[in-house]
């Protein structure tokens, strides 16, 4: 096995290992991928779409709300995320909280705790218009009890 190889799998291992977020952007920067630093992703509804792990399709609106700087923290926090999504065979269900977001690697980031944690990121593109390589996964303990993709786009005005 080559040196860059084995660095590559090194690198791998610690991020798959370290708590918090460890997403594709991650090994790919790890790997001296360099991504121009941008904002972060225009307030307001995007069209959002998901598809978790035992194929169910989920669609509805994402929407980037401006931090209240009297209850949050703005430097760390950029948005309230709040995701309205439903299923014709699951129903309805809405996600809200504080959403993070990393200019230099274009990604949203945000963590819910509650009997479970669910971790969600993406990848904001280049013309800051939509939201791709999302992941999520929803864990109870160190078993994941739910995992899947999504995507959102910034509806044309």
């Amino acid at each position: 096995m080559s040196s860059k190889r084995i660095v590559v799998v090194l690198v791998v291992i610690l991020l798959c290992a370290a708590p918090g977020r460890a997403t594709s952007l991650d090994l790919a920067t790890a790997q001296g991928a360099v991504f121009p630093a941008a904002g972060p992703p225009s307030l307001g509804k995007w069209e959002y779409s998901a598809r978790d792990n035992n194929g169910t399709t989920w669609t509805g609106t994402l929407t980037f709300e401006k931090v209240d700087p009297t209850k949050w923290d703005a430097n760390r926090y950029f948005a309230l995320c709040d995701i309205e999504e439903s299923s014709p065979t699951k129903g309805s269900r809405t996600r809200v909280e504080l959403c993070e977001y990393d200019g230099t690697t274009r990604t949203v980031f945000y963590k819910r705790m509650v009997a479970t944690i669910s971790t969600y990121t993406a990848i904001l593109s280049q013309d800051g218009k939509s939201l791709t390589n999302g992941k999520w996964t929803e864990t109870k303990g160190t078993k994941v009890v739910s995992a899947g993709e999504w995507s959102a786009k910034l509806p044309a005005r």
